[in-house]
């Protein structure tokens, strides 16, 4: 590229010194002066005195097909492709929200159709066989969706309820969660092996009801993460700054039909003390409590 000529040309036709030129780019004129002399000077350099006088270049590009494009016109049909992309990547964006929606709101609903069938197995024995096939179809689908979601999925064994859980019994659990049948379900777990079981189905809720009791009457809160009106994450960290001691550090458990690391990340930031995924293990549950009591 013969920068010095290009810069001379622009120079005399705006009656420009490139004295006056060497100023305006914060350069030393004889350090100007040796660039063109060597013909030294780089793009960059060379960009940036066209953008101090204000001038554009125009060139032409030739490409592999042998086709000729003028800078501009390349420059205004790259500006629309990109315009074009920005509006195809937020189509793709609002499609993949979309389709995650549909794919938690079918876990949600396979994790119910199993807990009706467990509450129905504690009283019926012979809804058993449907329990096992349901639990089949509930594991694969899971695996499905935790890879749709490109979430981790969980391959930790099914573990056995731990032993020496009487030391649970007459605890009080404060259980929140807008979902009345995951209630129902973990409810019944708890208070099959002596704990007390208060509900509330939201944070705010829940909130309340630890300011309004005394000190130490929560032994733990199971806390869903996504509710409306104020989410679990929201209402640890509240329940976290409470004045009171013995009110704020009170055991908190995360629960979430959606185990991602974003989730779990989530909950460590605001002081929960564990994370369990929904359906709920009950060797898992009463494993959490025995730990943290």
């Amino acid at each position: 590229m013969e920068t010095a000529k290009t810069i001379n040309t622009v120079c005399s036709d705006l009656g420009v010194t490139k004295a006056d030129l060497a100023k305006r780019m914060g350069m030393l004129p004889s350090s100007l002066y040796r660039k063109l002399a060597r013909e030294s000077m780089t793009f960059e350099e060379f960009q940036r005195c066209l953008e101090v006088l204000g001038v554009t270049i125009e060139f032409t590009l030739r490409y592999p097909d042998n086709s000729l494009r003028s800078s501009q016109v390349n420059h205004v049909m790259l500006l629309e492709k990109m315009d074009m992309l920005e509006t195809e990547l937020e189509a793709a964006r609002k499609t993949a929200e979309f389709h995650k929606k549909s794919l938690r709101d079918l876990r949600t609903e396979l994790n119910s159709a199993v807990g009706y069938a467990d509450l129905g197995r504690r009283h019926s024995s012979q809804s058993g066989e449907y329990l096992e096939k349901m639990q089949m179809i509930l594991t694969n689908m899971e695996l499905a969706i935790t890879y749709a979601l490109g979430e981790t999925a969980d391959d930790e064994p099914v573990l056995e309820e731990p032993g020496n859980l009487e030391t649970l019994e007459g605890m009080r659990v404060l259980l929140v969660d807008d979902n009345e049948l995951n209630r129902e379900i973990m409810k019944e777990i708890l208070v099959d092996h002596g704990l007390i079981v208060e509900e509330a189905d939201n944070g705010r809720e829940a909130v309340a009801a630890v300011k309004v009791k005394e000190p130490g009457y929560y032994h733990f809160i199971l806390m869903d993460i996504e509710m409306p009106v104020m989410d679990g994450c929201e209402a640890a960290m509240r329940i976290r700054k409470l004045p009171n001691r013995m009110r704020a550090n009170v055991p908190i458990i995360a629960l979430t039909a959606n185990a991602c690391s974003e989730n779990r990340e989530r909950a460590n930031r605001v002081g929960m003390d564990d994370f369990l995924a929904k359906p709920v293990n009950s060797a898992r549950l009463l494993g959490s409590l025995a730990r943290l009591q």
